[in-house]
């Protein structure tokens, strides 16, 4: 029963929820000591998936750390993918990008929320 109910969030997921292509790019970071760490991002994407972009509400809503979140947009992506969504609350780790295919605006994740619901919730700024 489960995996019937999983499967026909999926689909709606794919058919109503998604309005656009993503493009994802995976960061490498180097040390190199006396000059510290660098980050490179690769010139063609890691991997692509359908995801919903949508623009923020202006209103502010207080998170957990009771200031307010500063995000460009928030992406919608299916928890299934196998991604790893590093942001920049990661320690050591830069933040992956996304190249929305529809305009070709790029962002950087700055967090990302699961609300357990078969998606993940990422908050983006634009670079």
């Amino acid at each position: 029963m489960t995996d019937r109910i999983d499967r026909a969030m999926r689909r709606v997921h794919d058919r109503d929820l998604s309005n656009t292509t993503i493009e994802v790019f995976e960061p490498t970071e180097s040390y190199t000591a006396g000059e510290g760490f660098s980050v490179t991002y690769p010139a063609s994407p890691d991997a692509t998936y359908t995801a919903r972009v949508s623009s923020v509400s202006r209103s502010p809503q207080r998170d957990d750390g009771g200031t307010t979140a500063e995000a460009d947009a928030v992406v919608t992506v299916r928890d299934d993918t196998g991604q790893t969504w590093t942001d920049f609350t990661d320690e050591l780790e830069a933040p992956v990008e996304l190249v929305d295919q529809a305009d070709g605006t790029r962002f950087e994740v700055e967090a990302v929320t699961d609300p357990h619901n078969g998606l993940f919730e990422l908050e983006v700024a634009e670079v």
